[in-house]
């Protein structure tokens, strides 16, 4: 379970990086709960419209680190990465650490919640 998680975290940062709605759309749970790093809480719908208006691009988003801990059915994916690109037109560049749980549903391994911090 735990490598199949990693593979997910990667494919979720391909899909943050090419800013791909469709495979975001499949990764994330409809219900899900998301903290950004200025403490506003963002729902599938705001995360997938931050994408498809291009308020956030990435033009850089490399993984440092991938910590994996198994829960039954579920896992925390504990991330560290180098992130760059722009958010409602303003740059930015540095380390974020990423807080993610994901949950093994019946449509398959989903992020149900997370939160971001700059480091």
């Amino acid at each position: 379970m735990e490598s199949t998680v990693r593979k997910l975290e990667e494919a979720l940062r391909d899909a943050m990086l090419a800013s791909d709605v469709v495979a975001l759309d499949s990764l994330l749970a409809d219900g899900l709960i998301f903290v950004g790093p200025s403490g506003d809480v963002f729902g599938k719908d705001d995360d997938l419209d931050l994408h498809r208006s291009g308020r956030q691009k990435l033009t850089k988003a490399e993984w440092r680190s991938v910590e994996v801990v198994t829960h039954g059915q579920s896992a925390v994916a504990l991330v560290t990465a180098d992130l760059a690109g722009t958010f409602d037109g303003a740059e930015f560049a540095g380390h974020f650490r990423y807080c993610r749980f994901w949950a093994k549903t019946d449509a398959g391994w989903r992020v149900v919640g997370g939160s971001v911090l700059a480091q």
